[in-house]
């Protein structure tokens, strides 16, 4: 129990100490790709709890290490995690193995904090979780966060009840996140940033190597257009006017996307958002197009769509179970799909995955359909097994690297874990490195991209600034990538070394 403080001249008591609640998102392995997504725009359920809290009178605060460096390494922040009540750990499956040693540290360094862990990983395969924490959440985490911070809850596994109306989810405050200044600051100004929102939970579809549905189910619940209105309100009052929406699917669900559409349409703002390629068509024979949807998404301010192709031949497709509409072969769907979207105003983002069937002819197959659609960038990953998805049983009998916690490190679609790949481990690296190196050899800046960027009405250093910032980025990531993979590369030699 927190003893109350006396004043000393007037002998008042004072308030009990607020207690301190610390959340981190721990990095992943150094120089992988995704660490310059997450470093820019940072996963948020951290960010909820945190905003929960801090609204109920908590001492809240998200540490960031993909943004705000090593923690044992940064004496103050480690500190002042150390003085926590609680420190809530989040872990995706290739950021695992970085959070149980911080929480192992803590444990030696903290034995006061109670340590609970959360996220997609840990609610697949909470034993593993619980082994290095005292309570472990599967699912979400919102309905027992309160009772976590308070110290009511006991050990254990907790199976937390999904929150069914997401319009009780506060307005996020991201700035619970330490040095998201610094973020903020790479921008040069704050109306420059794209924050990170998110509207929704669930994905209608069933890919099999998506852990999204396991997670979230397949029952899509969302925000009501007047709590989006309500929020993205408060983000333009803060300065902001540019969000992404991180939503698995913003056009799912048609008539709400045209009511949130059309109360964001007078704002002013730009927004990015993920959506499927043919999300334009009414008709599953692609013979009706929703015209008025890809109007209303250009009127209220979207600008890049990232869309996930993952495969331009049919087989893989049905294999895959994505579940594209129409008759004709995938391929000259998609190009179609594309070329809609682009004369619709929208820039594209296209991600694509390269499986253990697939060659170094599939990945030159996808850098010749991402010219020919002038798609105006592309990110490759290698198909990966995910705990929680049908993909990681299938592939269990194939995976390589399999030394659990440790090897989860890899598991995060630039690495490839199994060996049943007819390219083979180091053929299948080679050919994902070779295909992002010819897509961005200009830096990433296609004649469509530089030209949209100077028609943007911004300041000319902004765009001078953004113009610099994309042929740096992708110079930079891929020199680290290669860099990363060469290590990996070691490591599967030595693996090998070790096998019978």
């Amino acid at each position: 129990m927190v003893q109350a403080l006396h004043h000393p001249s007037d002998g008042r008591a004072a308030a009990p100490r607020a207690r301190r609640i610390r959340f981190i998102e721990p990095s992943g392995r150094e120089g992988r790709p995704f660490n310059a997504w997450l470093s820019r725009w940072p996963l948020l359920g951290p960010i909820t709890l945190a905003t929960i809290l801090h609204e109920r009178g908590y001492d809240a605060a998200v540490y960031n290490e993909n943004l705000s460096g090593p923690l044992l390494e940064n004496r103050p922040a480690y500190e002042d995690i150390c003085a926590a009540d609680v420190v809530g750990i989040s872990i995706m499956t290739p950021t695992a193995a970085r959070g149980y040693a911080l929480a192992d540290r803590l444990r030696r360094d903290a034995p006061q904090a109670k340590i609970a862990f959360g996220g997609a990983h840990a609610t697949f395969l909470p034993e593993e979780a619980l082994a290095h924490g005292d309570i472990v959440v599967c699912g979400e985490g919102e309905s027992v966060i309160e009772q976590i911070a308070r110290g009511d809850m006991p050990d254990g596994i907790v199976r937390a009840v999904p929150l069914a109306d997401l319009d009780q989810v506060p307005t996020l405050r991201h700035d619970l996140m330490r040095d998201f200044d610094q973020l903020l600051a790479r921008c040069r100004r704050r109306e420059l940033y794209e924050l990170p929102v998110v509207t929704s939970r669930g994905c209608p579809h069933a890919c099999t190597y998506c852990s999204v549905t396991q997670m979230f189910g397949r029952q899509v619940r969302r925000q009501s257009p007047d709590k989006v209105l309500r929020d993205v309100e408060t983000y333009m009052a803060r300065g902001f006017r540019r969000l992404f929406f991180y939503d698995d699917n913003f056009t799912s669900d048609r008539t709400w996307s045209q009511a949130v559409l059309g109360r964001l349409a007078p704002m002013g703002l730009r927004f990015n958002a993920q959506v499927r390629a043919d999300f334009q068509w009414l008709d599953a024979r692609r013979r009706r197009l929703d015209e008025s949807l890809l109007e209303a998404m250009h009127k209220a301010g979207g600008d890049v769509l990232y869309i996930g192709y993952e495969t331009i031949d049919d087989a893989t497709a049905r294999e895959w179970h994505k579940g594209y509409r129409g008759d004709r072969p995938l391929r000259e769907r998609l190009l179609e799909d594309t070329h809609i979207l682009h004369s619709s105003g929208f820039w594209i983002h296209g991600m694509f995955v390269l499986g253990p069937q697939h060659t170094s002819d599939t990945a030159d197959g996808i850098v010749r359909f991402a010219r020919q659609a002038k798609i105006e960038s592309i990110q490759i990953s290698i198909l990966t097994p995910l705990p929680g998805t049908a993909l990681f049983r299938e592939m269990q009998p194939h995976l390589v690297f399999r030394n659990f916690p440790a090897d989860w490190d890899y598991y995060d679609g630039t690495h490839c874990v199994y060996n049943h790949s007819r390219l083979g481990i180091e053929g299948i690296q080679k050919a994902l490195l070779d295909a992002h190196a010819r897509f961005y050899r200009w830096g990433g800046l296609s004649l469509r991209r530089i030209s949209a960027l100077v028609e943007q009405k911004i300041p000319i250093m902004d765009k001078l600034a953004l113009f610099w910032g994309h042929a740096r980025l992708a110079r930079t990531t891929l020199r680290k990538w290669r860099d990363e993979t060469r290590l990996f590369l070691e490591a599967t030699r030595a693996v090998r070394a070790q096998s019978p």
